[in-house]
């Protein structure tokens, strides 16, 4: 097989993909033809998204509302591949992290994850058509850093769940990976409200890049490539890992 593959045709479900990551990752499944459902709480993200792409199935939902969420995947039809990109970073000191904070963290990261695939799956098992499934993860998950206690955590327990997702859902052909990008470029931009007001977000931008090997942010259609590539038959044998992009952050003790 040669080193590409088209999605014409296949449906693909983005969470989180009115913005960011998510946004990219939309475009370029609708570049490459395939069916491309996605869902995000901004609705005015949605209705921007919707505007540029009116053959994108794109619905406002919370994901943190469980039934909602579950309705609207399940009104979408078959699913061939889920991206579960959807995200919350709140930075905060250790000592001012809140019960309603961590929740939120936990309840977009993990929980969400667990309710859309649990529903895209279950088409997946009835229709016998396999599938496959990639995660969102962060080089947070690998190491340690100040001011992001909770995103770090559901990033960490993201990983060991895309383990066991792998485990269960094998036996029905449905592939689980989760990808961990490092700094990218989206973030630092400067008309993003983070690298604007945050100097905390600014401070961790610069450790980041200090410990690189490649000075410079990832592009998010490198992260692009890379979800492709693990939603793909071209990873056909890999499932249950974690694949690093983080320009060699993770590689500098």
């Amino acid at each position: 097989m040669s080193l590409s593959y088209s999605f014409k045709g296949k449906r693909v479900l983005v969470t989180g993909g009115g913005q960011g990551i998510g946004r990219q990752l939309v475009q370029r499944f609708h570049d490459d033809g395939a069916v491309v459902l996605t869902l995000d709480k901004n609705a005015e993200a949605i209705e921007q998204l919707q505007k540029e792409l009116p053959k994108v199935s794109a619905v406002t939902v919370d994901l943190t509302d469980w039934e909602a969420t579950k309705k609207v995947i399940e009104s979408f039809g078959g699913v061939d591949h889920v991206v579960n990109n959807a995200v919350v970073l709140i930075m905060q000191p250790l000592m001012e992290v809140t019960k309603e904070t961590a929740s939120l963290h936990f309840d977009v990261s993990v929980l969400a994850c667990i309710n859309v695939v649990q529903t895209a799956a279950k088409g997946m098992i009835e229709r016998g058509s396999g599938g496959s499934i990639v995660n969102i993860s962060s080089i947070a998950a690998k190491r340690a850093s100040p001011l992001t206690s909770m995103y770090a955590a559901t990033k960490s327990a993201l990983e060991m769940l895309t383990k066991s997702m792998s485990l269960e859902l094998g036996a029905h052909n449905i592939r689980v990976n989760c990808i961990a990008p490092g700094l990218v470029a989206e973030i630092t931009a400067p008309d993003t409200p983070p690298a604007e007001s945050d100097p905390d977000m600014d401070a961790a931008i610069e450790k980041i890049l200090a410990r690189t090997s490649i000075k410079r942010a990832i592009d998010p259609n490198e992260v692009a490539d890379l979800v492709m590539f693990l939603l793909s038959p071209l990873s056909a044998m890999i499932t249950g890992e974690s694949v690093m992009i983080d320009g060699g952050f993770a590689a500098n003790y």
